[in-house]
């Protein structure tokens, strides 16, 4: 993952750092990595219209094509649950 500098984040103007991280793009809808738990998927929506949760193995059997995204910064680990009752 590359962090992205932004010449306009100071110490009064703070912005969020921003990642490459590999999204997917399905029927044409972008599926991001979950904020808490990057291993899951989800997409627009998420999680009051669409409870829908993918792995990246889910998305490329369905036929989705990964690309990089610059998104902010996520946890990489899979120990967060992400769940229907911890959406």
């Amino acid at each position: 993952m590359n962090r992205v500098t932004n010449p306009y984040v100071t110490a009064s103007n703070p912005l969020a750092v921003l990642v490459e991280y590999v999204v997917y793009d399905y029927e044409g809808i972008t599926y991001v990595p979950h904020y808490r738990n990057s291993s899951i998927f989800v997409g627009p929506g998420y999680p009051k219209q669409n409870k829908h949760r993918y792995s990246d193995k889910e998305l490329q059997m369905l036929g989705a094509k990964p690309r990089v995204a610059l998104l902010w910064q996520r946890e990489n680990t899979s120990r967060n649950n992400v769940s229907d009752l911890n959406p």
